[in-house]
């Protein structure tokens, strides 16, 4: 309320301070005084949120905690401040929408979608409860509403009191939407009726991210033919006026629409459909409260993103012309006001009490004892060297697989893994592990899968996933913050840390100082054999890979193996059966990132530690001069988390907020000095041209530098007179040039 307040005040300001040239500025009062008595004006406001991702109550379940101070998120916080708008503007000239990805996110939701499945117990699912307590009007299918599958879907959508849309989701039987394309919602702008029409499409991307689930069931068609295809109808319908829920992210900067190739994020072309008054998106975990689109024939669509994790709730109040009860776009712009859910915001207490007892439940389950740990595992470091957490993933992954292939024509084909660094704050702390540890180091509710890739594949698949990495000079150190995270030309956009893969199973280096597509080398089997393009393995893969998430050149692979399995519950399912989790036993160091090539079996420790060496400077300096925010990137990732700067999320990482995720994949300067000469790169950026080189960063032309030395030093009188001679005649020529440009200005 206060940043309402804020706003209003700072605007009647300007108008006072600055009289009609200030009105006219912004638009207001810009029209002949006739003309602004005749278009007599009311206002409906628009609440949105988007992404909530089952953010329900301020509290993190991986770290058994609420969210830090200025952190504070979610659904119980975002209740008070709609509460306050329907109080102040009325409830019935306030429409209030959600725009998808609701049901999956946290292990609340997970526990109520997999271990008391609500499909099957009948109880209602705690984000219904919440939305139908807060007075939704809509909401859209994200792509996160497709994870656990239709029924489950299909049961959230009748425990909830509202439309749950989905335009282009289309049944592959009969071809008829799967959900309802739209709802007529009635709301009261000056005591007269208006009458809003409510579009909702969502990305095509769960055709490829959820195929297991859907395909044969239901496909997408492309989101802005299908507004083309319904705006009219609803307009037809008796809508006053058109607000269309995109779960899509804006269009990438150079990306041109194309309907035959069902692109992911889309809305800035679906808000420029002709009728189209207001979009609100999302999917891209951005945080993004307004901007206005400019059609061919001047009309005009306002585009609002919420922050993600009910972190935000978009107010958008339009201004209504009572005589056709269309927005007056010539009266005023939309005013926008993020109202965010950090700092002194109450949560609600009725939504506290009413899913009181769930998230007690989940909070039990979450903190189950499951098994040891003999030394902490830090997931930290995993978006740029390999680390025992990662390779606990793919432990398992190949461990499942390969049991599962014993009896098959496949039993003797190598069996590798993928794993993604989902999240940099995620560790097993040595002593007890408990499932929300396991749950913190895989977020995502991804199935495991296999597939048969030969030699030439693998190497097309690890250069793709090579792409995460920056450019960096040959020899130079490789500095793991400002070499990370590449941007994606075709999204024009971050590489999340979610998109990248770390593979084991095989021995292989990443060359960052070589383009694009020639990074991996040395790339081995386990007995040491140099990777040929025929040779056969099984690669061990979530569901969301397999399918060609991330864009992962994947179409052309066999699948061997698909049983379903739940990658995080196999997690928690491998340290109960076996109890212990002891690194030593499958901690194998088999991938690194260097600046020069290496000779095969070169483990290239320097480029190691002189990595580890500038992340730690870049966290120090950003300790010292933070002012303690969080910045958030594209997952994602909590990034990831995340997104992250992207996001990622989805979720997603993502310039974090949290990931990065954002999510996560904050970036920070850590500038690293090398003197590229013939020698090895050290670890802190220092080259010996013919041997060892020393610890602070000298150079050495013959064998090994002085630990401590600065480069060489006078040891006469007569070189230590010398030297202060030619230094003093240097400070008086400095000063004479000096003098000179200072008589040249004058």
């Amino acid at each position: 309320m206060r940043l309402r307040s804020l706003a209003s005040s700072t605007l009647a300001l300007t108008l006072i301070v600055a009289g009609p040239a200030a009105a006219s500025a912004t638009g207001l009062g810009s029209g002949p005084p006739d003309k602004e008595q005749a278009a007599a004006t009311g206002e409906l406001t628009l609440l949105a949120t988007t992404d909530v991702h089952g953010h329900v109550l301020n509290w993190d379940y991986f770290a058994n905690a609420p969210y830090p101070d200025g952190e504070e998120l979610g659904m119980s916080r975002a209740s008070t401040l709609i509460k306050d708008v329907k109080e102040a503007k009325g409830e019935d000239s306030v429409l209030l929408v959600d725009n998808g990805d609701t049901i999956q996110g946290t292990p609340l939701t997970y526990y109520y979608a997999q271990q008391e499945r609500i499909t099957e117990t009948g109880d209602t699912h705690p984000m219904a409860k919440t939305f139908n307590h807060v007075g939704y009007d809509a909401q859209v299918v994200g792509n996160h509403e497709f994870n656990y599958g239709l029924d489950l879907l299909a049961k959230y959508k009748e425990q909830v009191d509202f439309p749950v849309l989905g335009a282009n989701v289309i049944n592959d039987d009969d071809d008829q939407p799967h959900l309802d394309p739209y709802t007529l919602v009635k709301k009261n702008v000056s005591g007269q009726e208006i009458t809003i029409g409510v579009l909702g499409v969502t990305t095509p991307g769960s055709r490829i991210w959820d195929k297991n689930k859907l395909s044969g069931k239901v496909h997408f068609d492309d989101p802005v033919e299908t507004a083309k295809k319904y705006v009219p109808e609803m307009k037809d319908a008796g809508a006053d006026i058109v607000v269309v829920l995109s779960h899509s992210g804006k269009d990438p900067e150079g990306q041109t629409w194309d309907p035959s190739k069902l692109q992911e994020n889309v809305s800035t072309s679906v808000a420029k459909v002709p009728g189209v008054d207001v979009l609100v998106a999302g999917h891209t975990h951005q945080d993004e409260p307004s901007q206005v689109v400019s059609r061919e024939d001047g009309t005009k669509a306002l585009i609002t993103q919420p922050n993600y994790w009910a972190r935000s709730v978009s107010e958008v109040d339009l201004p209504i012309n009572l005589e056709d009860m269309g927005i007056d776009w010539g009266s005023a712009e939309p005013e926008v006001i993020p109202l965010a859910t950090q700092g002194d915001v109450a949560e609600d207490p009725e939504i506290k009490d009413l899913i009181d007892s769930q998230h007690k439940k989940t909070v039990d389950y979450v903190n189950t004892k499951i098994g040891s740990v003999t030394e902490t595992m830090s997931a930290e470091t995993s978006y740029y060297e390999d680390t025992a957490i990662l390779d606990f993933i793919s432990k398992v992954q190949s461990e499942t697989v390969e049991t599962a292939l014993a009896d098959t024509e496949y039993k003797d084909v190598p069996v590798i893994s993928q794993a993604s660094p989902f999240s940099r704050t995620a560790k097993f702390p040595a002593g007890d592990i408990t499932i929300r540890d396991v749950a913190g180091l895989y977020v995502f509710d991804n199935t495991l899968g296999g597939v048969e890739v030969n030699g030439s594949q693998l190497r097309d698949y690890l250069e793709f996933s090579a792409r995460y990495f920056k450019q960096t000079e040959e020899g130079a150190d490789f500095d793991p913050v400002d070499g990370t995270n590449a941007i994606d030309e075709g999204l024009d956009r971050p590489i999340p840390d979610y998109n990248y893969d770390a593979l084991s199973g095989i021995d292989y280096d990443i060359n960052v100082s070589k383009p694009v597509g020639e990074r991996i080398e040395n790339l081995t089997d386990k007995e040491g054999n140099t990777v040929g393009d025929d040779d056969t393995f099984i690669l061990a893969i979530n569901n969301y890979r397999q399918s060609g998430g991330g864009d992962y050149p994947v179409g052309d692979l066999k699948e061997v193996y698909n049983e379903q399995v739940e990658v995080r519950q196999s997690l928690i399912d491998w340290v109960k059966d076996n109890e212990v989790v002891d690194p030593t036993e499958f901690y194998d160091e088999n991938w690194q990132v260097v600046t020069t090539t290496q000779d095969p079996g070169d483990d290239d420790e320097a480029s190691s530690e002189a990595a580890a060496e500038n992340e730690a400077d870049a966290q120090a300096e950003a300790e010292g001069t933070s002012d303690g925010g969080n910045a958030d990137g594209a997952d994602g990732t909590d990034s990831a988390n995340g997104d992250d700067t992207a996001a990622a999320n989805d979720g997603a990482n993502s310039t974090v907020d949290d990931d990065a995720t954002v999510d996560d994949d904050a970036t920070v300067d850590a500038d690293a000095t090398v003197d590229a000469d013939d020698g090895t790169t050290s670890a802190n950026g220092s080259d010996s041209d013919s041997g060892t080189d020393n610890a602070k960063g000298s150079d050495s032309s013959n064998s090994s530098g002085n630990a401590n030395a600065g480069g060489d030093l006078p040891r006469t009188g007569a070189e230590l007179g010398t030297s202060i001679g030619i230094a003093a005649a240097i400070i008086a020529l400095g000063a004479g040039l000096v003098w000179f440009a200072r008589r040249r200005r004058i």
